[in-house]
């Protein structure tokens, strides 16, 4: 799979979830097992569980690196659902199932990689976790040539910060359908989504692609 943007996507990603979730988080639980454990306790454990997620998470990331050896792709996963299992409160449980997906997606078994792609959807509640997902997912229907499920797939992303890879992807699917002429023009979305001071390079080229032919 090209195009993934894979850990690009995910810290920033992450960076929103927690800006926007991780406060209220952490003050929801202290209120509610405050009075029990103590607010100095809770904190620590909390601490604690949060620093072994991280920790975990690292390695997944460490071993996503080189995804051409089975032992890594091995580690992702079980990685992944440790942190499903063990630590579902945090945003690394989210992003060890879109690391499965890759692993999935490189291995070329598009179907695999779809189903964990869905499981985060199922249990985000966040827009940005959702966007990556529904565009990953749509580059995975673009692949099994399933071109109305990957449109659907990107006509759900709403949101701003996405519309330049959204279209982008829509141009590479019209393309894929030989629509050349709707292509062109979702490029040109595309670099008009990112603004002038984002530089797009492939999508230059595939651009001036279409203008040759």
């Amino acid at each position: 799979m090209s195009e993934l943007k894979t850990e690009e996507e995910q810290i920033e990603a992450f960076k929103a979830w927690w800006k926007k979730n991780g406060t209220a988080l952490i003050l929801a639980v202290a209120v509610g097992v405050g009075g029990y454990f103590g607010w100095q306790a809770w904190q620590t454990s909390q601490a604690n569980h949060l620093a072994e997620a991280s920790s975990m998470y690292q390695n997944l990331t460490e071993a996503a690196l080189d995804l051409s050896k089975e032992e890594n792709q091995k580690t992702v996963r079980f990685v992944a659902q440790q942190l499903a299992d063990e630590y579902d409160d945090t945003g690394y449980a989210l992003f060890g199932q879109l690391f499965v997906a890759r692993v999935d997606a490189e291995a070329g078994d598009y179907s695999a990689a779809i189903t964990a792609l869905q499981n985060v959807l199922e249990k985000s509640d966040d827009l940005s976790f959702d966007a990556i997902a529904k565009i990953r997912i749509a580059r995975l229907q673009a692949e099994q040539k399933q071109y109305s499920k990957a449109m659907a797939s990107l006509d759900s992303v709403t949101q701003d910060d996405f519309a330049g890879q959204v279209s982008e992807l829509r141009g590479d699917i019209l393309l894929a359908q030989g629509k050349r002429d709707e292509a062109r023009e979702a490029y040109e979305a595309a670099v008009s989504a990112m603004g002038a001071n984002t530089k797009h390079p492939l999508l230059d080229i595939k651009l001036k692609d279409l203008v040759k032919g």
